[in-house]
């Protein structure tokens, strides 16, 4: 009986770790490698169109995602907002060149 109720005890632990988490979408440093020095196109074709883009400073674009990406240090804690912030590179194209997770 015993060995039954450790099995159970497990198989819940197991169900609710697999429910925790990932409800913003991607792991930060997941995400981050995923777009850092990459172009919008590269961007766009990997994790999808950003909720709002910021152009106010053409030469540094903003690319705000919302509830995209969760902390893994933190408990998986969704964070509200991924701002990705593009550059000109050496060639005059557009690349990530900072993410800040808010």
């Amino acid at each position: 009986m015993k060995v039954f109720q450790v099995a159970a005890v497990c198989g819940m632990v197991l169900a609710l770790v697999g429910c925790s988490g990932g409800g913003g979408g991607q792991q930060r440093g997941l995400f981050t490698g995923y777009v850092m020095e990459k172009t919008e196109q590269e961007v766009e074709a990997k994790v999808g169109k950003p909720d709002s883009v910021d152009s106010s400073n053409p030469n540094t674009p903003k690319w705000i995602y919302k509830k995209k990406t969760f902390d893994p240090d933190n408990l998986n804690q969704v964070d509200n907002e991924t701002i990705l912030i593009f550059q000109k590179g050496a060639g005059g194209t557009l690349k990530v060149t900072q993410v800040i997770f808010g």
